[in-house]
Protein backbone atom coordinates (compact mmCIF):
# COMPACT_ATOMS: atom_id res chain seq x y z
CA UNK A 1 0.00 0.00 0.00
CA UNK A 2 3.24 2.28 0.33
CA UNK A 3 3.12 2.35 -3.29
CA UNK A 4 -0.19 4.65 -3.25
CA UNK A 5 1.55 8.37 -2.65
CA UNK A 6 3.26 8.08 -5.94
CA UNK A 7 0.71 7.31 -8.18
CA UNK A 8 -0.17 9.02 -11.05
CA UNK A 9 -2.54 11.80 -11.55
CA UNK A 10 -5.49 9.58 -12.45
CA UNK A 11 -4.75 7.16 -10.92
CA UNK A 12 -5.06 9.40 -7.30
CA UNK A 13 -7.62 10.63 -8.92
CA UNK A 14 -9.34 7.15 -9.32
CA UNK A 15 -8.30 6.30 -5.46
CA UNK A 16 -9.36 9.20 -4.17
CA UNK A 17 -13.01 8.36 -5.66
CA UNK A 18 -12.68 5.13 -4.01
CA UNK A 19 -12.02 6.56 -0.61
CA UNK A 20 -14.89 8.44 -0.78
CA UNK A 21 -17.08 5.64 -2.02
CA UNK A 22 -16.48 3.71 1.39
CA UNK A 23 -18.17 5.89 3.83
CA UNK A 24 -19.53 4.84 7.26
CA UNK A 25 -20.81 1.74 6.66
CA UNK A 26 -16.97 0.04 6.56
CA UNK A 27 -17.71 -2.22 9.82
CA UNK A 28 -14.72 -3.74 11.58
CA UNK A 29 -13.81 -4.99 14.77
CA UNK A 30 -11.98 -7.73 16.87
CA UNK A 31 -9.50 -9.79 19.34
CA UNK A 32 -6.79 -12.46 18.19
CA UNK A 33 -6.29 -13.65 21.48
CA UNK A 34 -10.27 -14.29 22.67
CA UNK A 35 -12.33 -16.70 21.93
CA UNK A 36 -14.62 -16.40 18.64
CA UNK A 37 -17.30 -14.07 19.20
CA UNK A 38 -20.31 -13.38 16.46
CA UNK A 39 -20.72 -9.97 17.32
CA UNK A 40 -18.09 -6.81 17.54
CA UNK A 41 -19.03 -6.04 21.16
CA UNK A 42 -19.15 -8.21 24.30
CA UNK A 43 -21.36 -6.15 26.08
CA UNK A 44 -25.03 -7.18 24.45
CA UNK A 45 -26.44 -3.92 25.48
CA UNK A 46 -24.34 -2.07 23.08
CA UNK A 47 -23.91 -4.60 20.47
CA UNK A 48 -28.14 -4.39 20.52
CA UNK A 49 -28.01 -0.65 19.84
CA UNK A 50 -25.35 -0.60 16.78
CA UNK A 51 -27.23 -3.40 14.77
CA UNK A 52 -30.73 -1.53 15.61
CA UNK A 53 -28.59 1.56 13.97
CA UNK A 54 -29.92 3.38 17.45
CA UNK A 55 -27.19 6.11 17.28
CA UNK A 56 -28.54 8.25 19.96
CA UNK A 57 -28.99 5.56 22.74
CA UNK A 58 -25.32 4.34 22.11
CA UNK A 59 -23.78 7.59 22.08
CA UNK A 60 -25.98 8.41 25.42
CA UNK A 61 -25.15 4.42 26.85
CA UNK A 62 -21.78 4.71 26.04
CA UNK A 63 -21.58 8.07 27.02
CA UNK A 64 -22.26 7.25 30.84
CA UNK A 65 -19.77 4.63 31.19
CA UNK A 66 -17.26 6.23 29.69
CA UNK A 67 -17.55 8.66 32.41
CA UNK A 68 -17.90 5.95 35.01
CA UNK A 69 -14.63 4.70 33.73
CA UNK A 70 -12.43 6.86 31.45
CA UNK A 71 -10.42 3.81 30.57
CA UNK A 72 -13.50 1.37 29.30
CA UNK A 73 -12.55 -0.16 25.86
CA UNK A 74 -16.06 -0.93 24.95
CA UNK A 75 -17.68 2.04 25.83
CA UNK A 76 -14.85 4.03 24.15
CA UNK A 77 -15.53 2.17 21.02
CA UNK A 78 -19.05 2.40 21.27
CA UNK A 79 -19.23 6.22 22.00
CA UNK A 80 -17.32 6.53 18.74
CA UNK A 81 -18.86 4.45 16.43
CA UNK A 82 -22.35 6.49 17.58
CA UNK A 83 -20.45 9.96 16.77
CA UNK A 84 -19.44 9.35 13.54
CA UNK A 85 -21.84 10.91 11.93
CA UNK A 86 -22.14 14.46 13.53
CA UNK A 87 -21.63 17.22 11.57
CA UNK A 88 -19.04 18.93 13.81
CA UNK A 89 -15.71 17.50 13.43
CA UNK A 90 -14.66 17.65 17.21
CA UNK A 91 -16.10 14.77 18.20
CA UNK A 92 -14.19 12.68 15.58
CA UNK A 93 -10.81 14.07 16.74
CA UNK A 94 -11.26 13.36 19.85
CA UNK A 95 -12.31 9.56 19.85
CA UNK A 96 -9.98 9.11 17.58
CA UNK A 97 -7.00 10.13 20.14
CA UNK A 98 -9.26 7.79 22.86
CA UNK A 99 -9.21 4.97 19.98
CA UNK A 100 -5.80 5.24 19.33
CA UNK A 101 -5.01 5.36 23.00
CA UNK A 102 -6.80 2.28 23.44
CA UNK A 103 -5.68 0.18 20.68
CA UNK A 104 -2.32 0.85 22.65
CA UNK A 105 -3.25 -0.03 25.77
CA UNK A 106 -5.29 -2.86 25.03
CA UNK A 107 -4.30 -4.00 21.33
CA UNK A 108 -6.32 -7.32 21.73
CA UNK A 109 -10.39 -5.17 22.56
CA UNK A 110 -11.62 -5.61 19.01
CA UNK A 111 -13.94 -3.17 19.25
CA UNK A 112 -10.97 -0.49 19.52
CA UNK A 113 -9.83 -1.59 16.18
CA UNK A 114 -13.27 -1.44 14.65
CA UNK A 115 -14.36 2.18 15.55
CA UNK A 116 -10.53 3.50 14.84
CA UNK A 117 -10.54 1.84 10.77
CA UNK A 118 -14.40 3.97 10.76
CA UNK A 119 -13.02 6.80 12.37
CA UNK A 120 -9.99 6.80 9.38
CA UNK A 121 -12.35 6.74 6.65
CA UNK A 122 -14.21 9.80 7.92
CA UNK A 123 -11.42 11.80 8.46
CA UNK A 124 -10.22 10.85 5.05
CA UNK A 125 -13.48 11.71 3.56
CA UNK A 126 -12.95 15.01 4.73
CA UNK A 127 -9.77 15.78 4.57
CA UNK A 128 -6.99 16.87 1.65
CA UNK A 129 -6.49 14.01 -1.08
CA UNK A 130 -3.09 13.44 -0.45
CA UNK A 131 -3.87 12.59 3.36
CA UNK A 132 -6.82 10.48 2.47
CA UNK A 133 -4.88 8.33 0.09
CA UNK A 134 -1.82 8.19 3.01
CA UNK A 135 -4.09 6.67 5.62
CA UNK A 136 -5.65 3.58 3.04
CA UNK A 137 -2.64 1.59 4.46
CA UNK A 138 -3.91 1.86 7.64
CA UNK A 139 -7.22 1.37 7.26
CA UNK A 140 -6.39 -1.93 5.33
CA UNK A 141 -4.42 -3.23 8.39
CA UNK A 142 -6.73 -2.04 11.08
CA UNK A 143 -9.93 -4.26 8.85
CA UNK A 144 -7.76 -7.08 8.09
CA UNK A 145 -6.72 -7.31 11.55
CA UNK A 146 -10.59 -6.99 12.81
CA UNK A 147 -11.07 -9.60 10.42
CA UNK A 148 -8.91 -12.27 11.79
CA UNK A 149 -9.82 -11.08 15.27
CA UNK A 150 -13.51 -11.49 15.02
CA UNK A 151 -13.73 -14.90 12.76
CA UNK A 152 -17.10 -15.37 13.52
CA UNK A 153 -18.58 -11.79 13.41
CA UNK A 154 -20.00 -10.78 9.80
CA UNK A 155 -18.72 -7.15 10.17
CA UNK A 156 -15.09 -7.10 9.75
CA UNK A 157 -15.74 -9.61 7.09
CA UNK A 158 -18.18 -7.23 5.23
CA UNK A 159 -15.96 -4.31 5.71
CA UNK A 160 -13.45 -5.62 4.32
CA UNK A 161 -15.30 -6.52 1.52
CA UNK A 162 -16.58 -3.43 0.74
CA UNK A 163 -12.90 -1.87 1.41
CA UNK A 164 -12.18 -4.35 -1.65
CA UNK A 165 -14.61 -3.34 -3.78
CA UNK A 166 -14.79 0.56 -3.23
CA UNK A 167 -10.58 0.18 -3.77
CA UNK A 168 -9.02 -0.92 -7.46
CA UNK A 169 -6.58 -3.38 -8.19
CA UNK A 170 -3.66 -1.28 -8.30
CA UNK A 171 -3.87 -0.03 -4.54
CA UNK A 172 -5.08 -3.30 -3.04
CA UNK A 173 -8.68 -3.94 -4.02
CA UNK A 174 -10.57 -5.51 -6.31
CA UNK A 175 -12.86 -7.87 -6.94
CA UNK A 176 -10.62 -11.04 -6.52
CA UNK A 177 -9.81 -10.07 -3.14
CA UNK A 178 -13.87 -9.39 -2.11
CA UNK A 179 -14.67 -12.81 -3.46
CA UNK A 180 -12.03 -14.35 -1.52
CA UNK A 181 -13.77 -13.19 1.74
CA UNK A 182 -16.19 -15.85 1.22
CA UNK A 183 -13.95 -18.46 2.32
CA UNK A 184 -15.14 -19.75 5.67
CA UNK A 185 -18.33 -18.79 5.84
CA UNK A 186 -20.74 -20.84 7.24
CA UNK A 187 -23.50 -18.82 7.23
CA UNK A 188 -25.56 -19.15 3.75
CA UNK A 189 -27.45 -15.78 4.25
CA UNK A 190 -23.93 -14.13 5.11
CA UNK A 191 -22.76 -15.58 2.24
CA UNK A 192 -25.77 -14.06 -0.08
CA UNK A 193 -25.25 -10.57 1.33
CA UNK A 194 -21.78 -10.44 0.44
CA UNK A 195 -22.52 -11.95 -3.21
CA UNK A 196 -25.21 -9.03 -3.19
CA UNK A 197 -22.21 -6.66 -2.86
CA UNK A 198 -20.42 -8.30 -5.45
CA UNK A 199 -23.20 -8.10 -7.84
CA UNK A 200 -24.10 -4.59 -6.98
CA UNK A 201 -20.12 -3.52 -7.33
CA UNK A 202 -20.48 -4.93 -11.12
CA UNK A 203 -24.03 -3.08 -11.96
CA UNK A 204 -24.85 -6.82 -11.78
CA UNK A 205 -28.78 -6.01 -10.53
CA UNK A 206 -30.66 -8.68 -11.11
CA UNK A 207 -27.91 -10.97 -9.98
CA UNK A 208 -28.08 -8.77 -6.83
CA UNK A 209 -31.95 -9.18 -6.03
CA UNK A 210 -31.63 -12.31 -6.86
CA UNK A 211 -29.04 -12.57 -3.65
CA UNK A 212 -31.00 -10.54 -1.79
CA UNK A 213 -34.41 -11.74 -1.73
CA UNK A 214 -33.07 -15.49 -0.84
CA UNK A 215 -31.92 -14.05 2.50
CA UNK A 216 -33.84 -15.53 5.36
CA UNK A 217 -32.45 -14.71 8.44
CA UNK A 218 -33.07 -13.23 12.24
CA UNK A 219 -29.55 -12.60 13.04
CA UNK A 220 -29.70 -8.72 14.09
CA UNK A 221 -26.29 -7.42 12.60
CA UNK A 222 -27.29 -9.52 9.31
CA UNK A 223 -30.27 -7.87 9.18
CA UNK A 224 -29.01 -4.35 9.35
CA UNK A 225 -27.09 -5.89 6.45
CA UNK A 226 -29.92 -6.58 4.38
CA UNK A 227 -31.27 -3.09 5.11
CA UNK A 228 -28.56 -1.30 3.70
CA UNK A 229 -28.44 -3.48 0.49
CA UNK A 230 -31.90 -3.53 0.68
CA UNK A 231 -31.74 0.05 0.15
CA UNK A 232 -29.13 0.10 -2.18
CA UNK A 233 -30.91 -1.50 -4.65
CA UNK A 234 -33.97 0.16 -4.30
CA UNK A 235 -32.28 3.43 -4.86
CA UNK A 236 -31.35 2.32 -8.20
CA UNK A 237 -34.24 1.34 -9.10
CA UNK A 238 -35.51 5.11 -8.36
CA UNK A 239 -33.00 6.12 -11.03
CA UNK A 240 -33.86 3.71 -13.67
CA UNK A 241 -36.12 3.22 -15.93
CA UNK A 242 -37.83 1.09 -14.01
CA UNK A 243 -38.46 3.45 -11.05
CA UNK A 244 -42.34 2.00 -10.26
CA UNK A 245 -40.49 -1.33 -8.59
CA UNK A 246 -39.04 1.14 -5.96
CA UNK A 247 -42.70 1.28 -4.23
CA UNK A 248 -43.12 -2.18 -3.59
CA UNK A 249 -39.56 -3.32 -3.04
CA UNK A 250 -39.31 -0.41 -0.13
CA UNK A 251 -43.27 -1.89 0.71
CA UNK A 252 -41.57 -5.62 1.62
CA UNK A 253 -38.49 -4.02 3.40
CA UNK A 254 -41.20 -2.02 5.82
CA UNK A 255 -43.24 -5.65 6.01
CA UNK A 256 -40.21 -7.52 7.16
CA UNK A 257 -38.61 -4.90 9.13
CA UNK A 258 -41.52 -3.00 10.54
CA UNK A 259 -39.54 -0.84 13.48
CA UNK A 260 -37.19 0.06 11.17
CA UNK A 261 -37.26 3.27 9.67
CA UNK A 262 -35.64 2.56 6.87
CA UNK A 263 -37.67 1.12 5.04
CA UNK A 264 -40.63 4.02 5.08
CA UNK A 265 -37.90 6.21 4.44
CA UNK A 266 -37.23 4.29 1.37
CA UNK A 267 -41.04 4.23 0.40
CA UNK A 268 -41.41 7.56 0.84
CA UNK A 269 -38.11 8.39 -1.85
CA UNK A 270 -39.86 6.03 -4.05
CA UNK A 271 -42.87 8.13 -3.98
CA UNK A 272 -40.90 10.96 -4.12
CA UNK A 273 -39.08 10.04 -7.60
CA UNK A 274 -42.43 9.46 -8.83
CA UNK A 275 -43.11 12.91 -8.11
CA UNK A 276 -46.44 11.85 -5.59
CA UNK A 277 -45.54 14.03 -3.18
CA UNK A 278 -48.29 13.34 -0.77
CA UNK A 279 -47.79 10.00 -0.33
CA UNK A 280 -44.01 10.48 0.13
CA UNK A 281 -44.74 13.18 2.80
CA UNK A 282 -46.80 10.43 4.54
CA UNK A 283 -43.86 7.90 4.42
CA UNK A 284 -41.48 9.96 5.66
CA UNK A 285 -43.46 11.02 8.69
CA UNK A 286 -44.00 7.13 9.28
CA UNK A 287 -40.62 6.98 9.39
CA UNK A 288 -40.08 9.44 11.82
CA UNK A 289 -41.28 7.27 14.34
CA UNK A 290 -39.28 3.76 13.75
CA UNK A 291 -35.76 2.69 14.74
CA UNK A 292 -33.01 4.48 13.28
CA UNK A 293 -34.68 7.18 11.85
CA UNK A 294 -31.70 9.75 13.26
CA UNK A 295 -29.38 8.45 10.70
CA UNK A 296 -31.26 8.93 7.67
CA UNK A 297 -31.14 12.24 6.63
CA UNK A 298 -34.81 12.35 6.88
CA UNK A 299 -35.51 16.09 7.20
CA UNK A 300 -33.81 16.77 3.87
CA UNK A 301 -35.83 14.39 1.61
CA UNK A 302 -39.13 15.64 3.80
CA UNK A 303 -38.53 19.14 3.30
CA UNK A 304 -37.88 18.86 -0.52
CA UNK A 305 -41.06 17.01 -0.90
CA UNK A 306 -43.29 19.37 1.34
CA UNK A 307 -41.29 22.27 -1.36
CA UNK A 308 -42.39 20.57 -4.23
CA UNK A 309 -45.69 20.13 -3.21
CA UNK A 310 -46.43 23.86 -2.32
CA UNK A 311 -46.57 23.77 1.24
CA UNK A 312 -44.09 26.12 1.93
CA UNK A 313 -44.64 27.20 5.77
CA UNK A 314 -44.25 23.64 6.94
CA UNK A 315 -41.12 22.79 4.42
CA UNK A 316 -39.59 25.93 6.05
CA UNK A 317 -39.72 24.11 8.96
CA UNK A 318 -38.33 20.96 8.52
CA UNK A 319 -35.57 22.81 6.47
CA UNK A 320 -34.45 24.57 9.48
CA UNK A 321 -34.77 21.59 11.49
CA UNK A 322 -32.37 19.74 8.64
CA UNK A 323 -29.72 23.08 9.06
CA UNK A 324 -29.77 22.62 12.91
CA UNK A 325 -29.63 18.54 13.09
CA UNK A 326 -26.42 17.50 14.82
CA UNK A 327 -25.66 14.37 12.85
CA UNK A 328 -26.77 15.84 9.16
CA UNK A 329 -24.32 15.96 6.49
CA UNK A 330 -22.27 18.60 5.01
CA UNK A 331 -24.24 18.13 1.89
CA UNK A 332 -27.28 18.28 3.41
CA UNK A 333 -26.94 20.82 5.43
CA UNK A 334 -26.02 22.84 2.35
CA UNK A 335 -28.62 21.69 0.20
CA UNK A 336 -31.17 22.70 2.92
CA UNK A 337 -30.28 26.04 3.20
CA UNK A 338 -30.38 26.92 -0.17
CA UNK A 339 -33.85 25.20 -0.54
CA UNK A 340 -34.35 27.47 2.89
CA UNK A 341 -33.24 30.35 0.90
CA UNK A 342 -35.25 29.85 -2.35
CA UNK A 343 -38.57 29.96 -0.06
CA UNK A 344 -37.83 33.71 1.23
CA UNK A 345 -38.41 34.75 4.15
CA UNK A 346 -41.50 33.95 5.85
CA UNK A 347 -44.90 36.37 5.89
Amino acid sequence: MTHTMTASGPARRRAWAAVMAIGATLLVGATLAAPARAAVFKDAELQSLLDAGRADDLEQLAGQRLKASPEDAQAVAALALSQLDLADPAPLRQNMQRLEQCVQRTPDEGACHYALALALVMQARGGSKLKALGSLGRVSELAQRAMTLLPEAPEPRSALQQYYLALPSFIGGGESKARALEQGVQDQNQLRLMRARVAASKKDWGGMEKELRAVRTQRPELLLELRLLWSDYGRQLMYSDQRERAVPWFEELLKSQPTQAMGAYGLGRAYDALGQYDRAVAAFERARGLTGVEQLGLERRLGSALQAKGDVAQARTVLQRCIDNRRGSAADIDDCRKRLASLGASG
